[in-house]
C-alpha cells in the first residue's frame, strides 16, 4: 500500500504531501490545479521516463519520495535532466524501480499505463484468477532442472582440450585453496600475533619498568605518609581510603604485568613461520581473492564446476537421457497447464464482460489471445500454436504434437484484446489504452479480478471521461467494489463519482504574483458538501443539498 507520496519541485506541487490511506481516495479541482500531477508523479517514482520540464520553474531539481509497504522509493531529476534513484535510501536504478511496480501498480493516465499492459502480467493475472499458481511453480522447477542439465551439456561439448585444460586448472585450484587449510579470520589473528612477537624485547622491557615502580619504595612511602596523616587528623579520612585504593590496585596491575610477561617470548621461529602463512595467504588473495572468506567460496565454486565436469553427472549420455525425460514431463506439464489456462480465459471474460455491461459499455468485446513460438528444441505439446478466447467461445481443442519455445512461465504468450465499438476487431490492450474508454475498461477488468488477484495500488486518470451523471454513479459503485481489494486513488471531475470516496481530496492553484503552485486538502463534513456542490454547479441551498443526497446515495 502507498502510505505517504512527497512531492517536491515536480512542476506546479513545488511541496505536497499525500497519506492516502486504504480504500478508495477522490481527487478533485478546477481544471489545471494540478490533479494528474498525483500520477505524473507517481509514474516517474516507479520508473517512468520524464525530462527536464517537470522541474519547477525557478528550482534545481524535482523530487518524488514514495512510502511504499514499509519500504521508501526516491526518484530525482536534476537541470541537466540526469536523474538517480534510491530504494530505502541505497542507491538504486529506474529498473530497480520498475522492477518493484510491476505487479504492484497499475497506472492509468493520459500517458501511463504500466503493469497490466504487459502480456507477461497479464499471464500471470490470468494464472492468479485461474488458481493454478501451484501447477505454474511445476512447470518453473521443471524448466530450472532443463536449463541446468543443458548447461553441463554445454560443458562438455566444448573442444576436449580446452575442456582438459580447464579441469586441470580447476584441480590446481581447488587442491591449493584445500592445502592451505584456511580459516576465516585466520589473518587478523595472525597479524596480531606477529606483532606481538615483533616487539617482544621492547614489551618485556616496558613490563620491567613498569614492575620496578610498582615495588619502589616511593610507594610504600605514599601509603605511610597517608597512614600518618589520618592519625594527626581524621577529617582526612577520604585521603586515607584513596591510598589503600591505590596500594590495592598497583598490586593487582603487579600481578597483571607478572601474568602478561610469563606470556612473552622472543620466538624467532614463530615469528618466521607468522610471515611466511601471512605471505601464503597474501597469493592466495592475490589470486583468488580480497580476503580468506573471498578464497573460501572461490575453493567451493571451482570444486563445484570441477565436480560438474569429471563426476557422475558429466555422463555424456546420462545428461541426454535426463534432457530427454526432462523435455517429456515438461511436455505433459506444459500442456496441462495451457489448457487449463484456455478453459479459465473463457471465465474470465465472462466476468469482465458483466463489469462492461454495468459500465455502460456493453459494446465492448474482449478476448484473450493464446500464442506458442516454434521451437524444436522445446518440449512437444498438442495445443494450438494460436487461439482467440471469447466469451462463451468453445476452445479449439488439441492442436498437433511439436516442439515449442518455453520460459518458467510455461509455453503461452498471452495478451488481452479489446475492442471498444461495434464491428472493429479486438485489438491488443497496449494498442488501444488511451482514453475514457481503456480507464473505464481496466476499471473492470481489475473489478472482475476482484479477490483472485492480490491488493495493489490502482491509479485511475480520465475514468469518467465522457461519462455523465447518471454513468457517473455507476462508475462510482465500480470504484468502490475495487476498492474493497485494492487501494485505489482517483481523479475524477464528476461529484457523482467523487461522493463514492472514502477519502476526498481538493487540488487547488495558488499564486502570490511571481509563482504558482498547487495546494492540497482533504475535506470532510461540510467542507466536503461544499465541494461537491461546486462540482455540481452551484453552492447555494439547493445545491448543497444536492451534494448531500449524493453523499447518501453513495453511502447505500
Amino acid at each position: 500500500m502507498l502510505d505517504r507520496l512527497e512531492i517536491a519541485d515536480f512542476a506546479v506541487a513545488r511541496s505536497v504531501v499525500i497519506e492516502p490511506g486504504a480504500g478508495l481516495t477522490v481527487f478533485t479541482g478546477e481544471t489545471g490545479a494540478g490533479k494528474s500531477l498525483v500520477v505524473d508523479a507517481l509514474a516517474f517514482v516507479f520508473g517512468a521516463r520524464r525530462g527536464r520540464e517537470v522541474i519547477a520553474s525557478g528550482a534545481e531539481r524535482a523530487t518524488v519520495r514514495a512510502h511504499v509497504g514499509g519500504r521508501v522509493l526516491e526518484r530525482t531529476i536534476a537541470l541537466s535532466g540526469r536523474t538517480s534513484a534510491r530504494i530505502d535510501g541505497e542507491p538504486a536504478t529506474v529498473e530497480d524501480l520498475r522492477a518493484l511496480a510491476e505487479g504492484f501498480v497499475d497506472i492509468h493516465g493520459q500517458s501511463e499505463q504500466l503493469a497490466i499492459l504487459s502480456p507477461r502480467v497479464q499471464l500471470a493475472v490470468l494464472d492468479e484468477f485461474a488458481g493454478l499458481s501451484g501447477e505454474r511453480e511445476a512447470v518453473s522447477r521443471t524448466v530450472r532442472e532443463l536449463r541446468e542439465v543443458r548447461r553441463q551439456l554445454g560443458s562438455l561439448a566444448t573442444d576436449a582440450r580446452e575442456r582438459e585444460r580447464l579441469v586441470e586448472q580447476l584441480r590446481f585450484e581447488t587442491e591449493e585453496i584445500d592445502g592451505a587449510a584456511l580459516r576465516p579470520g585466520e589473518a587478523e589473528e595472525l597479524r596480531r600475533e606477529q606483532s606481538v612477537l615483533g616487539n617482544a624485547r621492547r614489551l618485556l622491557e616496558d613490563v620491567a619498568v613498569a614492575l620496578e615502580a610498582l615495588d619502589s619504595a616511593a610507594l610504600g612511602e605514599v601509603v605511610r605518609a597517608t597512614g600518618d596523616l589520618v592519625q594527626r587528623d581524621p577529617g582526612a579520612s577520604d585521603v586515607a581510603e584513596l591510598a589503600a585504593t591505590l596500594e590495592s590496585t598497583a598490586g593487582e596491575l603487579s600481578r597483571t604485568l607478572r601474568r602478561y610477561r610469563e606470556g612473552l617470548e622472543e620466538d624467532p621461529e614463530r615469528l618466521a613461520a607468522t610471515g611466511e602463512r601471512l605471505d601464503r595467504i597474501a597469493r592466495l588473495c592475490r589470486k583468488y581473492g580480497e580476503t580468506v572468506e573471498d578464497v573460501l567460496r572461490y575453493g567451493e565454486d571451482a570444486a563445484r564446476r570441477l565436480a560438474g565436469l569429471t563426476g557422475e553427472g558429466a555422463s555424456l549420455d546420462g545428461l541426454r537421457a535426463k534432457e530427454a525425460s526432462l523435455l517429456g514431463r515438461l511436455g505433459e506439464q506444459a500442456t496441462d497447464l495451457s489448457r487449463a489456462r484456455r478453459a479459465a480465459a473463457g471465465d474470465l471474460v465472462r466476468a469482465i464482460s458483466e463489469e462492461l455491461e454495468s459500465l455502460s459499455m456493453g459494446q465492448a468485446v474482449l478476448s484473450v489471445g493464446f500464442a506458442c513460438e516454434d521451437d524444436a528444441a522445446g518440449p512437444l505439446v498438442a495445443v494450438p500454436d494460436y487461439e482467440i478466447v471469447i466469451t462463451r467461445s468453445p476452445l479449439a481443442g488439441e492442436g498437433e504434437l511439436h516442439g515449442v519455445a518455453f520460459t518458467e512461465a510455461g509455453v503461452d504468450r498471452v495478451e488481452f484484446l479489446v475492442s471498444f465499438n461495434a464491428g472493429e476487431s479486438p485489438r491488443p490492450l497496449s494498442a488501444v489504452a488511451s482514453g475514457g474508454e481503456t480507464s473505464r475498461f481496466l476499471l473492470a477488468l481489475t473489478t472482475a479480478l476482484g479477490s483472485a488477484g492480490s491488493g495493489r495500488l490502482e491509479v485511475l486518470d480520465e475514468v469518467d471521461e465522457g461519462v455523465g451523471g447518471r454513468t457517473g454513479a455507476v462508475v462510482g459503485r465500480a470504484l468502490r467494489r475495487l476498492a474493497a481489494k485494492h487501494q485505489v486513488l482517483c481523479i475524477t471531475h464528476l461529484p457523482q463519482v467523487a461522493a463514492f470516496g472514502d477519502r476526498h481530496v481538493v487540488v487547488s492553484k495558488q499564486t502570490d504574483g511571481e509563482r504558482t503552485w498547487s495546494e492540497i486538502a482533504v475535506v470532510d463534513g461540510g467542507a466536503r458538501v461544499e465541494e461537491l456542490a461546486a462540482m455540481l454547479g452551484g453552492t447555494g441551498e439547493a445545491g448543497l443539498q444536492a451534494a448531500r443526497e449524493l453523499l447518501a446515495a453513495a453511502a447505500q
